[in-house]
């Protein structure tokens, strides 16, 4: 039987019905030889199982760290566990939840968000974030050390925001963020309306001096010849109604000297 080949069932069977009366010996080299071709091709089998067993495998592997990074959060973003409730992004028409969210770079009281589907070149999306009030909670006012970080210098309140930070807190973050650029708006504003006063003082005192100065010197009776002129206007000069009220109002008396 070492001489013995391959066959292929199809093979075997048209032989055997080719020669109805095989002899013993020739059957027995057929019976081998389709053994030989089972044998084969079984082997064949479980090397190709193996092999497809290996590709399935590297490609759950592959396919385990794509959705492992898919749903990991890019570098400076968090998963948007309810950080940031409502942020919804409009995406090929339709309004997708944000699945990461950072603070906003550029302005604190704002933060990013991304839907984790962005095509190259897209996102992230703002949005403006405030404190959400605290359910069955009766607010009361803020503690004077808390206020006074919230509008202190530098240093006094950076300490207070890296407290924010800590608690993970958007929106906590953002207002007091907002609380703290607005009060500098208005101390600067405030600093603005003071040196106007001011200098609006010092404008009304020069003008009732200098009025007080033509009074004393009888300045309208050197021109006296114009007052006809005046008086024959056809139409009076337009005043707007804080002019006219000016033009009309008692004149301030003269400064005693």
């Amino acid at each position: 039987m070492s001489d013995a080949t391959p066959l292929s069932p199809h093979s075997v069977l048209t032989a055997l019905d080719a020669h109805p009366d095989v002899p013993a010996q020739q059957l027995r080299q057929l019976v081998h030889s389709l053994a030989l071709t089972i044998q084969t091709r079984a082997s064949q089998h479980a090397s190709q199982v193996s092999g497809l067993k290996n590709v399935i495998a590297d490609l759950e592997e592959n396919l385990g760290q794509v959705a492992e990074r898919w749903d990991s959060p890019p570098e400076g973003y968090v998963r948007n566990d309810d950080l940031v409730p409502g942020f919804d992004i409009k995406q090929d028409g339709n309004w997708v939840r944000a699945r990461f969210v950072r603070l906003h770079t550029g302005d604190p009281t704002c933060v990013h968000g991304l839907t984790g589907n962005e095509k190259p070149g897209e996102g992230p999306c703002s949005k403006p974030v405030y404190a959400t009030p605290v359910r069955g909670l009766i607010p009361v006012a803020l503690p004077s050390w808390f206020h006074n970080m919230l509008i202190g210098r530098t240093a006094r309140f950076e300490k207070l925001r890296n407290a924010a930070h800590n608690t993970n807190n958007f929106s906590i973050i953002a207002d007091i963020s907002r609380y703290h650029q607005d009060h500098d708006l208005l101390r600067q504003l405030v600093q603005e309306q003071e040196m106007l006063s001011t200098e609006l003082e010092l404008i009304r005192e020069r003008l009732g001096l200098t009025r007080g100065h033509l009074e004393a010197a009888n300045a309208p009776n050197l021109v006296g010849q114009l007052e006809w002129e005046e008086d024959r206007k056809a139409e009076p000069v337009p005043y707007t109604p804080k002019q006219r009220q000016g033009r009309f109002a008692t004149a301030p008396p003269f400064p005693a000297a």
